[in-house]
């Protein structure tokens, strides 16, 4: 066993300090096997004073994050994503994910923001490039896939937010407003490169609080370098590299520091998007991304300004005040 140096070490050592955000971590129970459900997540968590953001494809985490945060202490936040099992683009599935985000089931004060994804799994894009709802390689078992199938009778129909001939979905305006109104985060999901550059304005003009561009060099997002820049603009919008887009995409650490070169740091979140039963339990997922990326950061750029990309960068799309340190 490689035992970590002390460079890894001290890494570990001021994530740990500063609080790691994960906003992109998947839970179980789900179509596919999962690593985590809520309460192993809780018990992994407090040691390193993290906050992830929990994501599942098949219903709201809202109320696992509620739970969570009430009778294990934890600091867990919750969303929904809007694919075929919560009814697709509708105010309604958002109306559900705020319904489950009291912590306290009495009160209606306490409501801590949550994210609001675009169609993953279901996105016609996702559909386009795979073919199918879910990928294999996420369950990190064969008959993964299988059971997927069995259950799915027919070809998927994917949930658009643009229609065919290129206008919105008439119930976007809405899911919009239900977003804004409840003070969540949007995240682009799985949708195409085009249909987030339509959608970014019209998030941010509905008063959309911020927007999470979903791993942009997932092959059916492939935001380029060029667009990012262009929906940065905006100091709302947050670009999310993912770790899983190297670990199972095999897209290269060198094209996320690539792209953050072209972008800068300001408005970057790095978060794994694990949880897969074949992915490094937490915290090391983190770590082992922390430590990717920093062999190939820019020696003009201090390893501080690399810690605010897993902390002080994702707590500011999320709305989330600094821990005590």
């Amino acid at each position: 066993m490689t035992r970590p140096t002390r460079r890894a070490i001290n890494l570990a050592e001021r994530l740990q300090t500063a609080g790691i955000v994960d906003t992109h971590f998947h839970v179980g129970p789900e179509l596919v096997p999962r690593r985590y459900d809520v309460a192993d997540l809780a018990e992994a968590a407090p040691a390193w004073n993290a906050t992830p953001v929990l994501q599942n494809h098949t219903y709201p985490t809202t109320p696992l994050a509620a739970h969570a945060r009430r009778h294990a202490g934890v600091t867990f936040l919750g969303g929904t994503v809007l694919n075929r099992f919560v009814g697709g683009l509708s105010a309604d599935a958002v109306a559900s994910a705020v319904s489950g985000n009291r912590t306290h089931p009495s009160e209606t004060a306490d409501e801590p923001p949550f994210v609001v994804w675009m169609p993953t799994v279901h996105a016609a894009a996702h559909l386009d490039a795979l073919g199918f709802a879910f990928d294999k390689r996420w369950g990190g078992c064969s008959a993964c896939n299988a059971q997927v199938e069995i259950e799915s009778e027919g070809p998927e129909v994917p949930v658009r937010v643009f229609l065919p001939d290129g206008t919105p979905n008439p119930e976007l305006p809405a899911v919009l407003e239900a977003i804004a109104q409840a003070g969540a985060r949007l995240a682009t999901g799985h949708l195409s490169a085009e249909e987030i550059m339509r959608l970014v304005p019209m998030a941010l003009e509905a008063g959309v609080p911020a927007v999470l561009l979903t791993h942009p060099h997932y092959p059916a997002v492939n935001l380029s370098d060029e667009q990012l820049i262009q929906l940065t603009r905006d100091e709302r919008v947050f670009i999310e590299h993912c770790y899983a887009i190297h670990t199972i995409e095999e897209v290269p650490t060198e094209r996320f520091v690539a792209s953050i070169e072209a972008t800068g740091t300001e408005q970057v979140v790095l978060s794994t998007d694990f949880g897969q039963v074949s992915s490094a339990p937490f915290p090391e997922c983190t770590l082992r991304f922390a430590e990717a990326i920093e062999a190939l950061w820019p020696e003009r750029w201090c390893e501080e300004r690399l810690i605010t990309l897993f902390t002080d960068n994702p707590r500011r799309a999320l709305g989330l005040s600094a821990p005590p340190r």
